[in-house]
């Protein structure tokens, strides 16, 4: 079976389209075989802190979860109901499985359970995720927190749309692997023996500029001249910046360095994100073609390693609204199951992820989703049973909510750089979470893809430690309780829905008092002086994709403020619903914001009524 094993020379797992899985824990780097790095203090964020599942939140907190899985506040979960997307509770489920930019995501199935990783990019960092049926899925930790490769990571403005793109999770000799590439420092890759973590520090394979999409393969080819058992080989297929072509090259047995010469299996419009596997003696490439809007899945297949090799288009938006179905994971399960998740880019959500019905022809050639239109390409599936796991399990979403009142921030949490732990406590008043206001970041930086980002005085896009999740669900809302004592003359503090497009409501101290002000993608509107210590801000964002902003001063009635704006791509990224304390660049750092919750809503599985 494809992906049988890890990857195909032995482990337990059974991946798909490609092998297997793997996991990390720190940010710290070493060197590698081939390429160097710098060494950098890390620690990856373990699943302690996540708060509630869900929808709303009271304080309830901890996610459902796997083994190691998040806690959080203290209660249990709540039990969700179906909504507009994922499982309907009736053994189908809504399509987009989960509508949240785990982007450019990858799926493996060790023994019994489904693992997910996604791109992070510029936020800190990457995710574990972890379900028992496929569909319904929890947040477990996070492959690192900080990215030490570059002191670019620490400053807010200097590497957006850098840092970890797609990646690859498989799983080999007892271990989860996952290798990933940034735009400017090179292939990385970290491992551990649980995917809740501690992951191993990164290791630097090969510091170089240029790569993408990296993915690696054990293969089971016995006497063939490897490093591995029994003179077996492993190999790294990836892609360049710039979406192609796809390049295959031996690889230790250890996956720690790359070894020979390169070799160019395939070219094609915008191919890139492969996915290499074995089943039946045959080598298949799973790859997304044609860009990330419009784009097709293709599968690529050979007989020998480095081809050559066939390639036809199994997946396309045909009839369906579902446009650019394409780059992700084959799945193979022991009930004789095949599924193919992939991603959607729509709008500012971002790259949300899919789950298409599967099989194999009697041909060796896989086929996925459903031919509706007879030209022999499968096109998406609004509303398919769920997968045959062999149990039912309950329905759960990643963790959004949170009460502030465990001892670690949840899981669900990313920060815009490399965070400063000494600027944010939830110790220093238990129960809320604290955040020290620091002067903007003053110097202009670049994107990868975008080009120059220039400073913008009084612009979020610079602000130090701002905290931020996936936005989840296709209408969904937020809102906290802000307590302004702590705030001085000139500083910020509010929540935001942050991005390349950004907006956010707040306060801004002015002569010892707090006025309320939004402000959309740097216009601001200002609101009226408050007379209490405390104010409820509301973020939301609607169907079609327009952000807004709302203020109230007893937490039931709001006062919109600052009109709307439409968000769309955003350095790969999908907008991010977050909370934030600045200063002007001029200031002197001062001042302290106290949020007392977090609680988000929106149109997926959700506590019943």
């Amino acid at each position: 079976m494809l992906g049988s094993g890890g990857s195909n020379a032995g482990g337990g797992a059974r991946s798909g389209g490609a092998i297997s899985s793997g996991g990390a824990s720190g940010a710290t780097v070493s060197r590698g075989g081939s390429g160097g790095a710098t060494s950098a203090p890390g620690g990856a964020t373990s699943s302690a802190g996540a708060s509630a599942t869900t929808a709303s939140g009271g304080r309830s907190g901890g996610a459902t979860s796997a083994p190691g899985g998040a806690g959080g506040s203290s209660a249990g979960s709540p039990v969700l109901v179906p909504g507009a997307w994922g499982d309907q509770g009736d053994g189908t489920f809504k399509n987009p499985m989960l509508w949240s930019d785990y982007n450019n995501l990858d799926v493996i199935v060790v023994g019994s359970d489904f693992y997910m990783i996604a791109a992070s990019h510029h936020f800190m960092g990457m995710p574990v995720l972890h379900s028992k049926d496929g569909v319904n899925w929890t947040l477990l930790t996070r492959i690192y927190r900080r990215l030490d490769i570059d002191p670019r990571y620490n400053t807010p403005g200097q590497a957006y749309q850098d840092g970890t793109w797609a990646p690859a999770i498989r799983y080999n000799d007892g271990r989860f692997w996952v290798y990933v590439t940034t735009p400017t420092e090179g292939l990385i890759m970290t491992s551990t023996a649980d995917a809740a973590g501690p992951w191993d520090p990164w290791f630097v394979v090969k510091a170089v500029a240029g790569w993408e999409d990296p993915c690696p393969f054990w293969d089971d080819v016995d006497n063939a001249g490897g490093d591995g058992p029994n003179g077996r080989k492993a190999y790294l297929i990836r892609s360049q910046t710039g979406a192609g072509p796809l390049i295959v090259q031996q690889m230790s047995w250890d996956g720690k360095q790359l070894l020979g010469t390169t070799t160019t299996v395939a070219n094609g419009p915008t191919l890139e994100g492969p996915k290499l596997g074995k089943r039946n003696g045959y080598y298949y490439i799973f790859a997304p073609e044609g860009g990330i809007d419009n784009g097709y899945q293709v599968v690529l297949r050979s007989s020998a390693i480095l081809g050559p090799y066939t390639k036809k288009t199994i997946l396309e938006k045909g009839s369906t609204s579902t446009n650019g179905p394409h780059q992700g994971s084959w799945i193979d399960l022991p009930s004789g199951q095949s599924w193919f998740y992939h991603f959607q880019q729509n709008g500012g959500w971002g790259r949300i992820g899919h789950l298409e019905p599967a099989q194999w022809g009697a041909d060796d050639w896989p086929k996925a989703g459903v031919d509706l239109d007879g030209n022999g390409i499968g096109e998406p599936v609004a509303q398919p049973k769920k997968p045959d796991v062999g149990a039912t399990f309950p329905i759960t979403v990643p963790a959004s909510s949170d009460e502030f009142d465990g001892s670690d921030l949840g899981v669900q949490w990313l920060w815009n750089h490399n965070p400063d732990d000494t600027k944010w406590s939830l110790t220093a008043r238990p129960g809320w979470l604290r955040l020290s206001a620091q002067p903007l970041a003053s110097k202009g930086g670049t994107s990868a893809a975008s080009g120059s980002v220039p400073f913008v005085e009084d612009s979020i896009i610079f602000a130090y430690n701002t905290v931020v999740q996936h936005a989840m669900g296709k209408v969904a809302s937020a809102v906290t309780k802000l307590d302004t004592t702590g705030i001085v003359d000139g500083q910020r503090a509010g929540i935001t829905l942050f991005g390349q497009t950004y907006g956010w409501i707040g306060v801004v101290g002015t002569a010892g008092k707090s006025t309320v002000r939004a402000d959309i993608d740097g216009t601001p509107t200002t609101g009226p002086v408050l007379t209490a210590n405390t104010v409820f801000l509301k973020a939301s964002m609607s169907a079609s994709s327009q952000i807004s902003f709302a203020y109230s001063t007893d937490g039931v009635t709001f006062t919109a403020l600052g009109g709307s704006a439409t968000v769309g791509r955003t350095w790969f990224e999908g907008i991010k619903f977050g909370l934030f304390s600045y200063d002007l660049s001029t200031a002197t750092a001062g001042g302290v914001a106290d949020f007392d919750y977090f609680h988000y809503t929106h149109d997926g599985p959700h506590p019943a009524p």
